[in-house]
């Protein structure tokens, strides 16, 4: 069994703002967000041994969380790409308020839409899928693995076995929330669909 520990990085200065952020990389943590980020590293630290692997989306907000996690556990953050946000193209860096209602494409699945020109969904599983595939690999007794709302949503999904298409948006995941799974990573995988 592999304990998978998710965090989601603490406030950022464009949650405050409520803007799209998406894969924009330079968005600094709120002095809220630092807190946020020392709390999920103690809460973090209860869940895995000390320096168990510590993967990281390589955007600030969530390197500077996973420092934050890193110190708690005594790890260092392995930056991956894979982690990112799902990029969101033209739509990143407005205000939520200022972005207008877009329709869905004929005969498309809104899972499979790149909104603004951006990834849709499936792009953003099929990178958790294979993260999730090198990881099973090896399979580490416990990973820590900081990231964002949409890219955890995905991930979630996998890790129950479902697709891009089974996202739960009803849960709350907000800034600083830890979330775990104990699973066995071999198994995941083979159930997986290849998308």
């Amino acid at each position: 069994m592999t304990r998978i520990v998710l965090v989601r990085h603490g406030q950022s200065t464009w949650n405050l703002e409520h803007r799209v952020q998406g894969q924009t990389m330079e968005v600094p943590l709120t002095r809220r967000g630092h807190r946020q980020a020392g709390e999920a590293g103690r809460k973090v630290a209860v869940l895995v041994p000390r320096h168990t692997a510590l993967l990281s989306s390589d955007q600030k907000r969530a390197l500077q969380t996973a420092q934050r996690v890193g110190c708690a556990i005594g790890s260092t953050p392995q930056a991956d790409a894979r982690l990112r946000e799902q990029y969101l193209g033209d739509m990143e860096g407005q205000l939520s308020s200022e972005l207008h209602e877009m329709p869905i494409p004929e005969d498309a699945d809104i899972a499979e839409v790149g909104w603004g020109g951006g990834e849709s969904l499936l792009d953003v599983w099929r990178r958790c899928r294979d993260l999730l595939d090198e990881l099973a690999q090896n399979p580490p007794e416990a990973v820590v693995m900081v990231s964002h709302g949409d890219t955890l949503r995905v991930m979630l999904s996998a890790l129950s076995g479902g697709t891009h298409r089974d996202c739960d948006y009803s849960l709350a995941l907000t800034n600083g929330i830890v979330m775990y799974r104990d699973l066995d990573l071999h198994e995941l995988v083979e159930s997986l669909p290849n998308l």
